[in-house]
């Protein structure tokens, strides 16, 4: 059975990541994929070779109708059995080339302001949270199914080791408001005052949007005297380096759908302190005892989470083992892509 699997967007975050992931768990089922991606993509470079993926790299633009026979041309050449669209800006255009042929589309849900999906024949959700959403639109329950993202390439289990004097802090992601960055210079601005001693890092960057946020977060090191203590350190190019670096991990979003990068860090072993934005919420409901949480926008209270976890080194070595259990059994490639042959199945058969 053949898969086309489309990813438009041009950078390597978390939605371009999945798309990776798709990529790897389609091709652990048997099924054949076809990737398709815009010609400027950094993920381009990340996509694994295998006898049973082919590429096709269009120019793209949501403003040009004519990729709807760019689309067409493209499945009419590969014939897909069932297309599955990662992007927002490309699920008009697909669904309209598609609907020639009769091929049905999957649109995955990255999150819940996600244009189109009614038109789909499925919705596949990273999330219960999200799924609920869709079925409040009117969207049928039954063709939505819940496929999380994974972690593709799993490391050996690695007790945590003692902290590094300094210990080091970090988190990564897009200088987004959302992102929650802010709260996080202020949370490590907090911690100085209480005399805590740390090292904190910071990777990741702004788009030309969000230029703004990325001057307010040096704004805020330099304000509160940190410049010492907190690390800006730009795109991460390489993440096994990045994450084995550090001794403790934070996700301080405001808003987010899952938090591809609490997997990732999970994966190398360690102690999470994570918001409870939505994605996260969700992670760890039945699993309380795998990672520090505290509530959004709550400054003091990362501040608290991360002094707690600094000071209890013993409970915090656990806690980074129930987190890696809790990735290893439900968000790997094998159970991951079990589940996303099975919905296949059933989007195809509805």
């Amino acid at each position: 059975m053949k898969i086309a699997n489309i990813m438009i967007a041009r950078g390597l975050g978390g939605i371009e990541q999945a798309f990776l992931d798709y990529n790897n768990a389609l091709l652990s089922q048997g099924f054949d994929v076809l990737a398709i991606t815009d010609k400027r993509a950094q993920i381009n470079e990340k996509i694994t070779p295998h006898q049973n993926l082919k590429q096709c790299k269009i120019r793209f633009s949501h403003l040009n109708l004519f990729l709807i026979w760019t689309f067409y041309r493209c499945f009419k050449k590969y014939q897909p059995d069932l297309i599955i669209v990662h992007s927002k800006k490309a699920l008009e255009l697909v669904i309209a080339a598609a609907k020639i042929l009769g091929i049905k589309v999957v649109g995955v849900a990255h999150n819940p302001k996600f244009k189109h999906l009614e038109k789909c024949a499925a919705i596949f959700s990273i999330t219960q949270h999200q799924k609920r959403i869709f079925a409040g639109y009117g969207f049928p329950a039954d063709k939505i199914f819940v496929i999380p993202n994974l972690v593709s390439e799993p490391q050996p289990f690695r007790p945590l080791p003692p902290y590094h004097q300094p210990p080091v802090i970090g988190a990564i992601g897009r200088f987004d408001p959302m992102k929650g960055f802010c709260d996080y210079i202020l949370a490590l601005a907090e911690l100085k005052k209480r005399g805590v001693h740390f090292q904190a890092v910071l990777g990741g960057g702004a788009s030309a949007t969000y230029a703004h946020e990325d001057a307010k977060i040096r704004k805020l090191i330099t304000d509160n005297r940190l410049e010492n203590d907190v690390k800006l350190l730009g795109w991460i190019k390489d993440k096994d380096e990045f994450y084995k670096s550090l001794d403790i991990f934070v996700l301080p979003s405001n808003f987010e759908p899952f938090g591809i990068v609490l997997l990732e860090a999970m994966n190398y072993s360690l102690p999470i302190v994570t918001s409870l934005a939505e994605g996260p919420a969700e992670i760890f409901a039945d699993h309380k005892d795998a990672a520090y949480t505290f509530r959004i926008k709550a400054v003091n209270e990362l501040a608290d989470k991360l002094q707690y976890a600094l000071e209890h080194y013993e409970q915090t070595k656990k806690v980074a083992e129930n987190g890696y259990n809790l990735l290893q059994n439900n968000y790997t490639l094998p159970q991951v892509a079990k589940k996303l042959a099975a919905a296949i199945t059933s989007a195809l058969k509805g």
